[in-house]
């Protein structure tokens, strides 16, 4: 059971994505618990608990575990919930149901959305913390202030990267099992911005925390220099052997050459706190509390608080009562320098950005390039795969580019093996057409051939005897007429035979005729009804039929192929509905509408429908049930002419007694293409 769960843990990617969420963190704040004395150079003693109780309430480490709950406690809610069904997908992934597959969308959609909603949300959590800090803790000198949105916007952007790249990889992997074919959910990052994503913070990250660095240890620098400066005219002005009042600490302090008038003071402070100014310049309760206990230890230097560049050299004069500090506050930091250092900055980050933009740019095209290629002939797009692409680097993208030349070389060949087996084929199903068309010729033919031939033995029978009654005295005029009748009588049965052979023979050979054509031409819809209506007209007067259009279409779309082969099928169909009214007044419905890349034709009437025998054998054999009057060859022909010569699709819905619909699809030419 224990090893059960702990499966079940070691499987829970919500867990693993908080864990690691919350230990970017805690390793973030404990690096920023080391590196914020030198950054803020708060000096020697400013990490000594028991002076934090004393002056702030909260030692130094007790506030960086305060911090560190305050972003892991919220942040460790807000993953849980929001991960939670993450870890149901490999239930789901086994269910079929529509709810099972909607709530896996939405997992899809999490894992792809959720690494960069992490990223964002540990900068932003972060910056929330700190300034509810700022706002709970009063007002803070905007140096300190400025310090500090600096070191936590730099640090906390660093462990979202982390966070962003650990994430990722963990939500990779669940995408690998239950991502679904040509899916694209989520949010849609190109090449350019995701590298600008991952490697701008970065660079961010290094110029701010160098110029951080530099400038905290410039500040350090320049205030050893000052405090050294002033230390040597305390020690000049101030005799550790004479006793002092407040009037002769003044004088001494009056000795001291202030470096800067603007923004440095002079000053005593007593020992029970209270504090004198001889220019008139405060100094906060911290600077007071550190002069009087912490001065002694450090050679008589004061720090003003945490992060402030304000410090104070000082030295103990003898009183007759107590002693007095008599001292300079001075300031380090320059409102130029941070001004410069701001202008550097956004130099730096607008040439980086540049850079990089530039640099994923040109990362993008050559993989757009090989995308846009294969995207091509995935859509059967007419590309040209002679022309291989150009190698501009040599590096992944050029491996990519060189695979991408092989599969392109390997489908030209693959194209070129399908095009000898279409023609093998092709000509395979033109020998069986030819040999059904055959077949079906002949069985038409058995018939009229059978009764010519017994005409004709008629007729010889005829000749044989009128041969002999020529001469013959028995053998009246009336007698030649009758045998002359009945020679005319066979000659007649026999001219009806002879017009349906000429009917067969002269459709087959258009037929074959156009089964031979291989030209490319192309015409609009427009075209094509304007062709039918023209041919069609004095069949409808003679049918007493209307021709109803419903044309939903632009009739500039246009079709490739040979048109008059088009018209032939439809002035068969049209004509098949108009005999099947059988004389009486009939409408023919006729419709076009465009149903994605292809135009579908729909050819209706309401005569006396199709009956299921003959349903059966529709389109697969020369059929007819019009007898004599009918040769069986347009129907047939028709499909084979839509299958093979347009690329299309013939079907057929009948009802007997209720009528038909024929329905023909045919790919239309896309402008856009």
């Amino acid at each position: 059971m224990l090893k059960k769960k702990i499966k079940l843990i070691k499987n829970s990617t919500s867990l693993q994505i908080t864990l690691i969420y919350n230990l970017v963190i805690v390793c973030t704040v404990t690096i920023l618990y080391f590196i914020i004395p030198i950054i803020f150079n708060y000096g020697p003693g400013s990490i000594n608990s028991e002076f934090d109780i004393e002056v702030s309430y909260i030692s130094y480490t007790s506030q960086f575990i305060i911090i560190t709950l305050l972003i892991v406690i919220p942040s460790f809610i807000f993953l849980m919930k929001t991960l939670s069904d993450i870890d149901k997908w490999p239930e789901l992934i086994t269910d079929n149901s529509i709810k099972a597959q909607n709530r896996l969308q939405k997992i899809r959609k999490k894992c792809i959305n959720l690494p960069y909603m992490i990223y964002i949300g540990q900068i932003t959590i972060a910056l929330v913390v700190l300034i509810i800090i700022l706002i709970v803790t009063g007002s803070h000198p905007t140096t300190m202030i400025y310090k500090v949105v600096i070191l936590v916007f730099s640090f906390a952007t660093l462990a979202a990267l982390f966070s962003f790249i650990f994430s990722k990889r963990i939500f990779t992997e669940i995408l690998l099992n239950i991502s679904q074919e040509n899916e694209n959910i989520g949010i849609k990052l190109n090449i350019r911005s995701k590298i600008i994503l991952h490697i701008l913070p970065t660079i961010i990250i290094a110029i701010l925390f160098t110029s951080l660095v530099g400038y905290s240890r410039l500040i350090t620098e320049k205030g050893d220099q000052i405090f050294n400066t002033y230390k040597e005219q305390l020690n000049k002005n101030v005799n550790p052997d004479m006793i002092y009042d407040e009037e002769k600490a003044i004088q001494a302090l009056n000795q001291i050459i202030l470096l800067n008038k603007d923004t440095d003071s002079r000053f005593v402070i007593f020992p029970d706190g209270r504090y004198i100014s001889i220019d008139n310049k405060d100094a906060n309760y911290f600077f007071i509390k550190y002069a009087l206990e912490l001065s002694d230890k450090y050679d008589g230097r004061i720090y003003e608080g945490y992060g402030l560049d304000s410090q104070g050299a000082s030295v103990k004069a003898k009183g007759l009562d107590w002693d007095y500090i008599i001292g300079v506050k001075y300031d380090i930091s320059s409102s130029q320098t941070i001004y410069y250092y701001i202008i550097s900055f956004l130099v730096l980050f607008v040439i980086s950005l540049i850079a990089l933009s530039y640099f994923s740019k040109a990362i993008g095209e050559d993989i757009s390039r090989v995308a846009k290629n294969l995207m091509d002939i995935s859509d059967g797009a007419d590309v040209d795969l002679d022309k291989k692409l150009a190698i501009t680097s040599n590096d992944e993208i050029g491996d990519l580019v060189i695979a991408f030349n092989k599969i392109q070389q390997k489908e030209k060949e693959h194209i070129e093996s399908i095009k000898e087996n279409q023609a093998i084929i092709l000509e395979q199903e033109r020998l069986a057409s030819l040999g059904q068309l055959i077949g079906g010729i002949a069985h038409n033919l058995r018939t009229p051939i059978m009764s010519l031939a017994g005409g004709i033995e008629a007729l010889k029978d005829l000749c044989n005897e009128y041969k002999e009654s020529i001469e013959d005295q028995n053998v009246t005029p009336k007698d030649h007429y009758e045998i002359a009748g009945e020679m005319q009588e066979w000659l007649e049965k026999m001219k009806p035979y002879c017009s349906y052979m000429t009917d067969i023979i002269s459709a087959v050979k258009g037929q074959a005729v156009q089964m031979n054509y291989s030209g490319t031409d192309k015409f609009t819809v427009e075209d094509l009804v304007r062709r039918i209506d023209v041919l069609m007209k004095h069949e409808l007067k003679k049918y007493h039929c209307t021709l109803n259009t419903d044309f939903q279409i632009d009739m500039q779309t246009e079709i490739k192929g040979e048109l008059n082969s088009l018209v032939q099928v439809f002035d068969n169909i049209i004509i098949n509905a108009m005999q099947a009214y059988e004389g009486e007044i009939g409408e023919i419905g006729f419709k076009i509408i465009k149903v994605k890349n292809n135009l579908e034709f729909v050819l209706s009437d309401t005569g006396k429908g199709i009956s299921p025998e003959v349903q059966k054998r529709l389109f697969k054999e020369m059929l007819t049930t019009k007898g004599k009057n009918g040769t069986g060859l347009g129907l047939y022909m028709s499909y084979s002419t839509i299958k093979g010569r347009f690329s299309g699709n013939m079907r057929f819905e009948t009802e007997e007694n209720k009528g038909t619909k024929f329905y023909i699809t045919i790919p239309c030419i896309n402008r856009q293409t």
